[in-house]
C-alpha cells in the first residue's frame, strides 16, 4: 500500500497545484451538490437555503432545533442577518460593514463568520476550517490559532494563488472549480491532523504540497483510510 510520505510532503513547487487538486479529489468522495444547491447562484438566498447550508457545514453543531426543541439561537442570529448577508452579496454593502455583521453574529466562532461572507460571495471569499489553515501554515502563512480576519486574509490570498496557478478566475461561473480546490485542500489538511506524528516545518511561501511522487501509480485500495 502507498502511504504518502511526510518528510517529501513540503517539497513540491507551486507549479504542480493541478496534480495536487487532481489527487486530493480522488481520494475525496463526499456529495456536494446540497451544498452548490442552496447557494442559490445568480438569486438572493432565501431562509430555506441558509438553513441548508448551515446543516451542510455541520449538521449537529447547526442544528434548527436544540435537543430540548427550542431553536437554536446561533440560528436564529443568522437568518435575522440574511437581509445583510443578501445586500453584501449584491454589492450594496462592503466587506467590513459585512464584517461587523459576522462578529455581532458570531462573536467567538471565527470560522462561522467566514462561512457568512462565502455563502454570501462563494467565487470571491473561500469556505474556511482548522484543516485548510494547517495546509496554509505548513507552506509558510501565519494561520495559527486564535483565528482573526487577518488569518482570513492571509487564507484568501493563499486560496487565491493555487486558482491563479490553475487558471481558474473567481468567477461565480468557477464555484465548481473553486470547490474542488477547496476539497483537495480540507481533505490534505485532514490527513495532516491525521496522520503527522509532529509539527511539519515551513517551507517557502511559493511551495504547495503534492502528496505523491512524480509517475507513482495508486488505486482507491492504496488510500483507503486516508
Amino acid at each position: 500500500m502507498y502511504t504518502p510520505n511526510l518528510l517529501d510532503i513540503a517539497q513540491f513547487d507551486v507549479a504542480d497545484a493541478r496534480a495536487f487538486v487532481d489527487f486530493w479529489n480522488f481520494i475525496s468522495t463526499e456529495d456536494h451538490s446540497i451544498y452548490f444547491k442552496e447557494l442559490n447562484v445568480g438569486n438572493d438566498l432565501t431562509e430555506d437555503n441558509v438553513r441548508g447550508l448551515l446543516r451542510w457545514k455541520d449538521s449537529r453543531w447547526a442544528a434548527e432545533r436544540l435537543k430540548n426543541g427550542a431553536p437554536n439561537p446561533k440560528v436564529v442570529r443568522v437568518l435575522k442577518s440574511l437581509s445583510v448577508i443578501n445586500q453584501f452579496r449584491n454589492d450594496q454593502i462592503t466587506e467590513d460593514e459585512m464584517r461587523r455583521t459576522a462578529d455581532q453574529v458570531f462573536p467567538g466562532g471565527a470560522v462561522w463568520k467566514f462561512f457568512l461572507l462565502h455563502i454570501a460571495k462563494p467565487h470571491i471569499y473561500p469556505l474556511a476550517d482548522v484543516n485548510a489553515f494547517r495546509v496554509c501554515a505548513l507552506h509558510g502563512r501565519e494561520t495559527k490559532e486564535p483565528y482573526t480576519w487577518k488569518t482570513y486574509e492571509t487564507y484568501c490570498d493563499y486560496f487565491g494563488l493555487i486558482a491563479e496557478t490553475l487558471g481558474v478566475e473567481r468567477t461565480i461561473e468557477n464555484i465548481r472549480s473553486l470547490k474542488r480546490i477547496d476539497n483537495a485542500l480540507v481533505k490534505f489538511g485532514q490527513f495532516l491532523g491525521a496522520y503527522s506524528p509532529v509539527v511539519l516545518k515551513p517551507v517557502a511561501t511559493n511551495v504547495i504540497a503534492l502528496p505523491f511522487r512524480a509517475g507513482e501509480n495508486f488505486s482507491s485500495a492504496d488510500t483507503a483510510g486516508v
